[in-house]
């Protein structure tokens, strides 16, 4: 909503130079949070007697949050089991596998045949006509038919196959049949894939690290369907103001992370054949629950009275320059520009806000 704040001067014929201090006091009287920059207007006062300064503002919409410690939201947990751990040391001994002849075999499914092209049509990249390629059986990196009329096959055989939705045939000639051989699961096959002494002690390292990351999984979880729920029993007027800089916030994300991969915003555009008017509908979904979601976890650390202390700062300052391998120092100096620091306080916050909610939501509190 805007809200129109009026200031009176007597004398300066420059009113510019009055404007932040009077807006500042204006905004600390009537008690109002904006979100966005002001628009001025200059006037004349009453009688043509000094000059009256109108700022027109965006503010902070009013949230009004349920009885969140009345609604509950399950954790839902799964213990990691033995079967979890068989699955990543398979997978392991996965990559470690080589491929061997089998050529006096036929063909099953998770073999490996190598295949001359005799002819193909147009569409299939894979098979080029007069190439050889080699083709895992259910990979699925070629069409479900030709995949599985390569089932059974074996050495010197040939397959012709004629795709659905294709108006040509393919012809195949086999020249291999390769199986993946795979170590043996025992002390050795341990310490080469690892720097643990014994298969035992790799079970037990895997089963930390899949409790660990099914712990971060499961939190991640939590936290969604606690900020879902409560989101859905609250109705948010949206400041245009502040979809659009999020809105600009998740286009600059995605230009970075586009750059990290020697790619241009132009370049992604083209690939999914929108323009940039397009992109932003797409995202602005996204940036509406952002800032829906921050409006929300500001209110309820404003309801809970969260504050942060000196301590909780400056151990969230040491940890940004670990990750960062960076001074400590340089960090509080790149911190102290701009409104960085102000930023992480709000994070911090924020983070504190959602602990809250979800122990709210779950019964912890």
């Amino acid at each position: 909503s805007d809200s129109s704040l009026t200031a009176t001067r007597r004398r300066s014929p420059r009113p510019e130079r009055l404007l932040p201090d009077r807006y500042a006091q204006a905004v600390a009287q009537a008690g109002l949070s904006p979100v966005a920059r002001p628009s001025f207007d200059v006037k004349e006062g009453a009688e043509g007697k000094g000059l009256r300064l109108i700022a027109t503002v965006e503010v902070r919409p009013l949230v009004t949050l349920p009885d969140y410690r009345a609604i509950r939201v399950a954790p839902d947990t799964h213990p990691v089991t033995d079967a979890d751990v068989d699955r990543v040391l398979e997978d392991l001994r996965a990559r470690q596998g080589h491929l061997v002849s089998a050529a006096s075999e036929p063909a099953r499914r998770g073999d490996y045949v190598l295949l001359k092209v005799g002819e193909a049509p147009a569409g299939i990249a894979r098979l080029q006509p007069g190439k050889e390629v080699l083709v895992e059986i259910g990979g699925g990196l070629l069409p479900a038919e030709i995949e599985a009329a390569l089932e059974g096959v074996r050495t010197g055989e040939d397959r012709e196959v004629q795709p659905a939705g294709s108006e040509g045939t393919v012809r195949l000639h086999v020249l291999d049949v390769r199986r993946k051989e795979l170590p043996a699961l025992d002390d050795a096959f341990a310490r080469a894939v690892s720097h643990e002494s014994t298969l035992a002690v790799l079970r037990d390292r895997l089963r930390e690290r899949l409790t660990g990351e099914r712990a971060e999984s499961e939190a991640r979880d939590l936290r969604e369907r606690a900020l879902e729920a409560v989101l859905a029993q609250v109705s948010i007027d949206l400041p245009e103001s502040m979809v659009l800089h999020e809105l600009e916030h998740m286009v600059e994300e995605l230009t970075g992370r586009l750059r990290s991969r020697g790619l241009s915003l132009e370049t992604y555009l083209r690939s999914q054949e929108k323009d940039e008017a397009t992109l932003r509908a797409d995202l602005r979904p996204g940036a509406e629950r952002r800032v829906r979601v921050r409006l929300v976890l500001d209110e309820v650390a404003r309801r809970e009275g969260l504050t942060l202390s000196e301590e909780e700062m400056a151990r969230a300052v040491e940890n940004l320059a670990q990750e960062s391998r960076e001074d400590v120092q340089k960090m509080q100096g790149w911190l102290a520009q701009g409104d960085r620091l102000a930023g992480l306080r709000e994070y911090l916050l924020r983070q504190k806000a959602m602990a809250t909610l979800v122990a709210s939501v779950t019964g912890g509190s």
